[in-house]
Formats: structure tokens, sequence, C-alpha cells
């Protein structure tokens, strides 16, 4: 099964106000589990376990073969920008795309029931592959935080994984995940087996910090991006007393620094 919506609200138990744990964009892979009144229970691709609404998830048609690399990008019901998008995507959502020389600027993707929109071609990247990645790591590294910071003044958002509101963890799992690596999405090192501990005086540009019930991306220099519930949006802190940033808290109350290199 997978989402066939733009971004869908996991919750923790199957009713609409229980607590919003996590968001899963459109394209992205699951499986069920057990189904309860109106809603499915489901296993993310990545691990994370929730209840969706039924109407969110569907049977895929194709497999993707594209991701959405920019904030948000819109569906078209033909290949010109004047005409009202049918759908916005957000950056992660995952895609069956064609080409034609036909459409010099776009790209015709094709839903789970069968109809074809299309979507700026500079919109979309292919899937990455972590493997690839991780062959060069100075490049990955760079790419984790660069992706990192494009959320930088977004608005912080309980289980929120998109631009239009995102958490602590969400932003650190969107970082690895827009690069191909997959990381457990809470702040809990234990969950992720291929992050290794480190000592803070080892970390470099990517890794992840850990604090209780709260994590961030090192930028390096004594600085890490993290969505903050306190400021209520992602910004950038410091561990230098000197730095007007500087969280006298965080900075005393770091309990794992991570690192998916070897």
């Amino acid at each position: 099964m997978i989402i066939c919506v733009p971004n869908a609200p996991l919750y923790a138990a199957p009713d609409l106000k229980s607590e919003h744990i996590d968001e899963a964009l459109f394209g992205m892979g699951c499986t069920v589990l057990d189904t309860v009144s109106g809603f499915y229970k489901i296993r993310m691709f990545y691990g994370y376990e929730g209840y969706i609404e039924k109407p969110f998830i569907c049977e895929p048609l194709h497999k993707p073969n594209m991701m959405v690399s920019v904030p948000f990008s819109d569906l078209l019901p033909e290949g010109r920008n004047f005409y009202r998008p049918v759908m916005t995507l957000p950056q992660g959502s995952l895609v069956d795309v064609g080409f034609s020389e036909q459409f010099e600027r776009y790209g015709f993707v094709v839903l789970p029931n069968k109809r074809v929109y299309y979507m700026h071609k500079k919109h979309i990247k292919p899937l990455p592959d972590a493997a690839v990645a991780k062959n060069n790591e100075t490049a990955l590294r760079s790419c984790i935080t660069a992706a990192a910071l494009s959320y930088l003044g977004t608005q912080y958002r309980w289980g929120g994984k998109t631009h239009c509101g995102i958490d602590c963890s969400g932003l650190a799992f969107m970082a690895y995940y827009l690069n191909g690596v997959i990381i457990y999405r809470d702040a809990v090192i234990e969950k992720s087996p291929d992050i290794r501990e480190i000592p803070f005086s080892e970390a470099r540009s990517g890794d992840l910090l850990y604090f209780p019930g709260h994590m961030a991306v090192y930028l390096g220099n004594d600085k890490y991006i993290h969505a903050s519930a306190k400021e209520g949006l992602v910004c950038i802190f410091s561990f230098n007393p000197k730095d007007e940033n500087y969280d006298e808290y965080l900075a005393n109350n770091l309990l794992h620094t991570g690192t998916i290199f070897k």
C-alpha cells in the first residue's frame, strides 16, 4: 500500500483527537497491520507505526522513480503553467514520472487512480541511493546539512515532516531521508541500528545530537539546527556560551552524539 494524499497524519490511536505522531508523504510505502473503525493501523517503510484514515492509502499502480526535491510542487492538469493545480506535493513525496519530447519543461505523473498530471522537471530528482552517497562522505555530510537548512524558519509542528510544519525528529529524519538514508523518526538513538555513538569531540557536520526528548543536526563549529518548540520554528543554536543563540539547557543536557559514518 502507498500514501495517496499529499501528506497524511498518523495518530497514536484510531481517533482524530489522539496524538499526532507523524506525517506520511505521498507515494511512501506502508503495510496494513490492522483495521479499526475508519482507520488502518500501518507500519511505514521506515518502521514507524500509527493509525491512518482509510481513504489516505491505496494500492500502488507503479513503483515510484522520482522524489519531489523542492518544498512544494504542483501537479497540473496540462503541461502548461497557467492551470490551477489539482494537487500540491511536499518535498520527499515519491512519484512515478515519465517524459516526452512533447513537453520541454514537464514530466507526466501517473497517479494510482491512473490519472495523468504534469510536474515541472526541476521539481524532481531520481530516488537517492544511500550506498552511492556514502561513497563520498564529504558530499553526503554537506547534502544532509543543506537539506536540514532548507527548513530553516519553518514553523514547529508536533509530528510534522514538511515545510508547512516540522518537529525535531521530523527535521532529522527528512535531512537524511532526502539523501537516501533512513533513520528512526523519534529522538531515540537506540532505535536506529545504523547510527553509532561517538564522543561529541568527534562530531562533524551532518551528525546527530540527542537530548532528553529532543534531537538536532550538527552543523559544525559548535552550531546545530533543530525544530524548537520553545522558539516555535526551525532555528540554529550554539554550544558556545559567547554566542547569542546559546542554549544553556541543551548545552548541559546532550545525551548522545551519533553518526552513520565509519
